[in-house]
């Protein structure tokens, strides 16, 4: 039975190595994989001295056995440094190295020595082979190693404790485990001289505490979740829960703005009563009731959050919850001081004044001319783009085809000087950057749409008709669609983007292309004209070809009288 029972530790030990870097290969480092490489080594060791029918056998398999354990301490230890995110020396671990090294040259002096067993005798234990050695005093050191490794890891876990809260509080609990299980079973060994009956079971208990541990690895390597989950955005914030709401990290952006984040242990549930806990709590139990996922907007410590959240599952067992954080607080200080204005527009209303409708198209203005103006890259393109939709909107008007009232031209008309009000919450240093965008640049730029959308709203709603808040957003929000639905924000695509929004990305693009830019020079107007007029039902609306063709005369007149 003994021997079965050694053949199927070797067995385990064996597949516990090659399923530790099928599985987790990704998430774990070389440290992890030379512990389960020398378990298999010091088993088979254990399983050759058990076979063995004669001194020499017996010699040159604790030789094995030494060959795993001399190395497996340190390995171990290495892999506590790692898990607990404490660096340690080069020239320590070569030191550590020797150390081992030393150990396993001496236990290879066994037979030819006495220099670190002054004899050694065959027996048989258990009905298998086995030794009863008398050993030397430089046996000494192979105690003093395993118990300065065991110590060594006592301590790393208390430093980590009161240190590093990235740390998981399962993977400082298994790390103390290991440590335990290791010096328990070794002492035990030592005392009933069982040495090859007990260590393989306890190498396969170190490889399942191990195992363990990488699986803590792998659910809480947040970078790599991230980058599973969501294209990078090198501004954003991102933090991590569990379904059971532990805290499993955040990024350096998440830390800057929430400092709290630092204090909380990874892996351990946040407080219910913690006020920079609710926000996103509330997000995970709308998701879990309803299986919606939505936005959310909080505000702390006198700053506003919009919440962008992501069921990132592993697997079925597995779930982490993803949040992404953007700083909304410039946009809300704009909505507040807008809603004020608002409020003051509402009350002219109700005092019969006149002139509301004058004065809101100056602050639409005033607004559109603040964003252009913090625009290196656009001068005048707020003014010329307005003047574009009007001089197609008259085109369009003449067409029957198209079923719009004069108050639809009207609104479009009106709404065109705000269709990029969203650039209002992009950074100076993006927004202001002289030339073309790199990827990051881009994707943070696109968000102005949508950011437009929402501001107009806020902006209109309580002193503007729906049907005028309606154009007006969807003028602000969809005007980088294209027609074969390679645009943004959304993908839109054919009469699915907004009639108005297509008016005014034709509008939007010629004014770009025939304008001069600091990262370009101005497109003629016939390359322009046939620029625009290639791309109708690809870009553009193929139903707005002719009133753009119809409006060539004009439009160039106007840009010819114009400095841009």
């Amino acid at each position: 039975m003994t021997m079965y029972y050694l053949i199927a530790m070797c067995v385990i030990s064996l597949v516990n190595a090659g399923a530790l870097v099928f599985l987790y290969r990704r998430q774990i480092n070389y440290y992890f994989t030379a512990i389960f490489l020398f378990i298999v080594v010091a088993n088979f060791g254990h399983l050759l001295l058990a076979s063995a029918q004669t001194l020499e056998g017996v010699i040159a398999a604790n030789k094995a056995c030494y060959l795993g354990s001399s190395f497996l301490p340190m390995f171990e230890f290495f892999a506590v440094l790692w898990l607990c995110r404490i660096k340690f020396p080069t020239w320590g671990k070569f030191l550590l190295g020797f150390i081992s090294l030393t150990v396993f040259a001496l236990a290879c002096t066994i037979g030819h020595s006495d220099i670190y067993y002054k004899s050694v005798e065959y027996v048989r234990i258990a009905g298998v082979g086995g030794y009863r050695p008398e050993f030397a005093p430089s046996h000494i050191l192979w105690v003093v190693m395993l118990a300065g490794y065991a110590l060594a890891n006592i301590v790393l876990v208390d430093y980590a404790v009161r240190t590093h809260k990235d740390v998981s509080s399962k993977t400082l609990q298994g790390i103390v485990l290991l440590t335990i299980v290791t010096l328990i079973s070794f002492t035990v060994s030592c005392i009933y001289d069982c040495d090859s009956l007990i260590m393989p079971a306890v190498y396969i208990i170190d490889e399942i505490i191990l195992f363990f541990l990488a699986l803590q690895v792998r659910k809480l390597d947040i970078s790599a979740t991230v980058m599973e989950a969501l294209t990078a955005e090198s501004q954003s914030a991102f933090v991590a829960f569990s379904s059971k709401g532990a805290f499993l990290g955040c990024n350096s952006t998440a830390g800057a703005y929430f400092p709290e984040f630092k204090q909380f242990r990874m892996d351990r549930p946040m407080l219910e009563d913690c006020e920079l806990f609710k926000p996103f709590s509330k997000a995970v139990e709308e998701f879990e009731k309803d299986g919606v996922v939505k936005s959310e907007t909080f505000s702390y410590k006198d700053r506003y959050y919009r919440l962008f959240f992501k069921d990132a599952r592993r697997n079925k067992h597995t779930k982490i919850y993803l949040f992404r954080i953007e700083d909304e607080t410039k946009i809300q200080t704009y909505i507040e001081h807008l809603d004020s204005n608002n409020i003051m527009l509402k009350g002219m209303v109700q005092s019969g004044t006149s002139h509301i409708h004058a004065i809101q198209e100056q602050m639409i203005v005033g607004m559109a001319v603040m964003v252009e103006n913090r625009d290196n890259n656009t001068g005048g393109h707020i003014k010329r783009t307005s003047r574009v939709v009007q001089i197609l909107a008259e085109e369009l008007k003449k067409d029957t085809n198209f079923n719009y009232n004069k108050e639809f031209y009207e609104a479009l008309v009106a709404a065109a000087p705000m269709h990029d009000l969203g650039k209002v919450a992009i950074a100076d240093k993006i927004l202001r950057k002289p030339g073309k965008f790199d990827p990051d640049e881009f994707d943070i730029m696109k968000t102005h749409a949508a950011k437009g959308a929402f501001i107009v709203k806020n902006l209109l709603t309580e002193v503007e008709t729906p049907f005028f808040v309606e154009i007006a957003k969807n003028v602000a929000c969809y005007h980088h669609e294209r027609w074969d639905g390679s645009g943004y924000p959304e993908g839109l695509s054919g009469e699915n983007i907004p009639f108005e929004a297509r008016v005014m990305a034709v509008a939007d693009v010629y004014d770009a292309l025939v304008s001069k830019r600091c990262y370009k020079d101005q497109m003629s107007f016939s390359t322009a004209f046939n620029y625009i007029v290639e791309n109708m039902g690809k870009i553009f609306d193929p139903s707005l070809k002719w009133a753009f063709i119809n409006s060539r005369t004009k439009l160039e007149a106007y840009y010819k009288s114009v400095e841009h």
